[in-house]
């Protein structure tokens, strides 16, 4: 009997065969409306804040002041999918109207946010963000219903919108690379293969390779000590990839014909899998796995 061990580029090693392919999967996150009719929203602790800075109309300058916090503040942070909601007002007067700019000077609001009102001077901003990252929006606002008439000096509010599930995998890569290199999905990408070892980045995480340097395929390859008969690969595995879809598929020819090992038994544990098959026939094993980006 011929076995065959065949990884990747299909390189022979020993008796049976590994070829490694990945499958990726898209992550799916569901969002939670805001403000619907029903108003079964929850949300995180609101900031009622009072801003204006200079009253059109004597000349008086007003300091900034929040209400409701013995710190004020003008930056607000939540979660990404978090729902907020961040209140303001002007100190002498009830505004009728407000404006909001955002950092490229229009009037789009990130994706998921709202703002409502005045509702008896009192303005709102809220909803759940759909979209990481740190926004400037430029609040200005009005004693009349347009902008014409008298007006508050402008309120800069920072809004920092965290992702707080960083998928291992991408914890993984962030120790390797920059952040510039991060956002390169030729180099850092699920499929991408920096050191040109023939081992792609979501092997380099499931096997706990370093993606920056060339690797051989680890694991051990020979006769099961309880039955002389059947053979034995063990493969280490990634403590952090626990979430991980990794297994064996089996085939008689390596361009086609894959399908879950049936003929042998796979057993998985946080750190290792290991794969039991009979010494009868010919076959090609290939180490499965799908990730989460």
């Amino acid at each position: 009997m011929n076995y065959r061990i065949a990884y990747e580029r299909a390189v022979n090693v020993t008796a049976s065969g590994l070829a490694m392919v990945v499958q990726r999967l898209p992550l799916i996150k569901n969002l939670t409306p805001i403000f619907g009719a029903t108003g079964g929203s929850h949300f995180a602790a609101p900031l009622a804040v009072t801003f204006v800075g200079t009253h059109a109309l004597s000349g008086q300058s007003i300091m900034l002041q929040q209400t409701n916090t013995i710190e004020p503040t003008d930056v607000v942070e939540v979660e990404l999918g978090e729902a907020f909601q961040w209140e303001f007002k002007a100190t002498r007067y009830n505004i009728l109207s407000f404006g909001i700019v955002n950092d490229s000077g229009t009037e789009q609001l990130p994706s998921g946010i709202v703002a409502i009102g005045p509702q008896s001077g009192i303005g709102t901003i809220g909803g759940i963000p759909e979209e990481a990252g740190t926004f400037t929006l430029t609040i200005t606002g009005y004693r009349g219903n347009n902008q014409r008439s008298s007006q508050t000096l402008p309120l800069d509010l920072t809004l920092i919108v965290k992702d707080p599930v960083e998928s291992p995998f991408k914890v993984f890569m962030s120790d390797y690379f920059s952040a510039e290199e991060l956002t390169n999905p030729a180099i850092t990408g699920p499929v991408a293969d920096p050191d040109l070892d023939g081992i792609d980045n979501t092997m380099e995480f499931v096997l706990d390779l370093n993606p920056l340097a060339s690797d051989s395929m680890p694991g051990a390859i020979g006769l099961d000590s309880n039955d002389p008969q059947m053979l034995r690969y063990e493969i280490p595995l990634n403590g952090f990839a626990t979430e991980t879809m990794v297994g064996f598929e089996e085939s008689t020819s390596l361009e086609s014909g894959w399908q879950p090992a049936s003929g042998g038994v796979v057993e998985r544990t946080d750190t290792m899998i290991v794969l039991t098959a009979p010494l009868v026939g010919k076959k090609f094993y290939r180490l499965k796995v799908i990730v989460e980006e």
